[in-house]
């Protein structure tokens, strides 16, 4: 887990780190939107406040660099999102499941695609992962060319399982063999 836990990456215009405490506060005002929670599991709060990002940052870090591999990510020094994986279990403890989000001033400027590259680079190369998956839901076409442009091929598509708010919508599945 030290080892992980100093861990940095950098892409063209972010840096990515593990979560730190000192995040805490900085979480709230990026991630308290309904648009980041209606792309997200219910994991994901709306509204997001400062008792769910301690939880967010606690979650992370248990487990960290062995189960769980979870970034913060900065633009110019200022937080604008995360990404990362989180390991399968039992026979599928050799897989991760993706995950990301970004605040929606940042959306459509190629930076989820970027920090979902690097991710998956460094799954590749620094961990013994296998194998990613990740998900997203009918309504959100962007986050599908977000992994389809880092490699992902759509391996499912599971009608009306997500429930969200009162709507209804598919699970597109995506993987990655590494």
């Amino acid at each position: 887990m030290n080892d992980f836990l100093d861990t940095r990456l950098e892409t063209a215009r972010c840096r990515l780190r593990p979560w730190r405490m000192e995040d805490i506060p900085l979480i709230p005002p990026v991630a308290n939107t309904r648009e980041i929670s209606w792309n997200t599991s219910f994991r994901f709060p709306h509204p997001f406040d400062e008792a769910a990002a301690e939880r967010l940052v606690h979650w992370s870090r248990d487990g960290a660099g062995g189960d769980k591999w979870q970034f913060a990510v900065f633009l110019g020094g200022k937080l604008v999102g995360s990404c990362g994986t989180i390991r399968g279990t039992d026979v599928e403890a050799h897989t991760a499941k993706v995950g990301y989000w970004l605040d929606p001033a940042h959306w459509g400027k190629g930076l989820a695609t970027e920090i979902v590259g690097e991710l998956v680079r460094y799954m590749r190369d620094e961990t013994v992962i296998e194998q990613l998956t990740a998900v997203c839901f009918g309504w959100n076409p962007a986050s599908r060319r977000v992994l389809e442009k880092t490699g992902f091929r759509q391996e499912g598509l599971r009608r009306g399982v997500v429930r969200k708010w009162g709507k209804l919508t598919d699970l597109w599945i995506y993987g990655l063999l590494l």
